[in-house]
């Protein structure tokens, strides 16, 4: 019975009937049986329980880019990194950083570096000197701020095709006539991400906000993290989930009115999908 109700749900999709309510019942009908799919497991989870969120993909990326710019902007806060800020700085680089990013900055794969970078930390604690090409890949993973977007429109998409025909709510042949609600199914995870938040490490919980201030104008949700150690709180808000579509043509012309001086281009009020597939604000 379940799966006849998504599969209408899907059809009316497929035909271009685009409904807050088919999408939430569609992620939330298919979470626990997303065949692997993150991005779609996540916006199912957001769906679930948007007020704050400890775990998931957005939330270890989020504690992940949280300990890459904390340990990366020490000095600019007037503190000394330690060995062991060092060393968490790099685990959480090296789930953030590309394969290429790893190949260029240590000079060999993911799995050699983290090797590398285990044994230079190992031989500092029993104050021997680590080899050189030890010291290099500590060196990138260490010491640089790295980021990345927990996922994409591009990637959340695929995975909704993809869990919607391994659980057999569409046939395969039939997966190019969703095509056209990529935008929707993009504008639906702004909008169940805006306003939520996670849990960082340390029990510190960051706002998730959606908006475009980037060069492009893309679409996006950033995570607001603060730090107050100065005289005035240092703001980094990193993006982690990245669309390709700008507000132009699917915002509500009020959405690219920014009331925010300091992080400007993004929105601190309710949003949802209008009837016309353009984000808007809750009135």
């Amino acid at each position: 019975m379940l799966d006849d109700d998504l599969r209408q749900r899907a059809r009316r999709l497929m035909a271009g009937d685009f409904r807050i309510g088919d999408l939430d019942r569609l992620f939330l009908g298919q979470r626990d049986r997303a065949w692997g799919r993150a991005a779609f497991r996540e916006i199912g989870d957001f769906v679930a329980h948007r007020d704050t969120r400890e775990k998931g993909l957005v939330s270890q990326v989020g504690k992940d880019v949280f300990t890459s710019v904390d340990v990366w902007s020490l000095k600019m806060r007037g503190r000394e990194p330690s060995w062991a800020d060092i060393a968490r700085a790099a685990e959480a680089n090296l789930r953030l950083a590309s394969d290429k990013q790893i190949r260029s900055g240590c000079g060999c794969q993911r799995g050699t570096a983290k090797k590398r970078m285990q044994a230079a930390l190992a031989k500092i604690e029993r104050q021997e000197r680590p080899t050189d090409p030890e010291i290099k890949a500590l060196d990138f993973l260490g010491n640089r701020f790295i980021w990345r977007p927990a996922f994409t429109s591009d990637q959340l998409f695929s995975e909704f095709k993809d869990v919607l025909t391994l659980n057999q709510i569409i046939a395969k042949a039939d997966a190019g006539a969703l095509d056209g609600a990529r935008p929707f199914v993009a504008l639906h995870a702004l909008s169940v991400m805006h306003g939520s938040t996670i849990v960082l490490d340390g029990g510190e919980k960051a706002r998730l906000f959606a908006g475009f201030a980037n060069r492009d104008r893309r679409l996006e949700v950033k995570v607001e993290i603060v730090f107050s150690e100065l005289g005035k709180p240092l703001m980094a808000p990193v993006c982690l989930f990245l669309t390709d579509f700008g507000p132009d043509e699917y915002c509500d012309p009020e959405l690219n009115i920014s009331t925010d001086t300091v992080l400007f281009n993004h929105w601190d009020f309710p949003i949802d999908v209008g009837e016309d597939n353009r984000l808007l604000r809750i009135c």
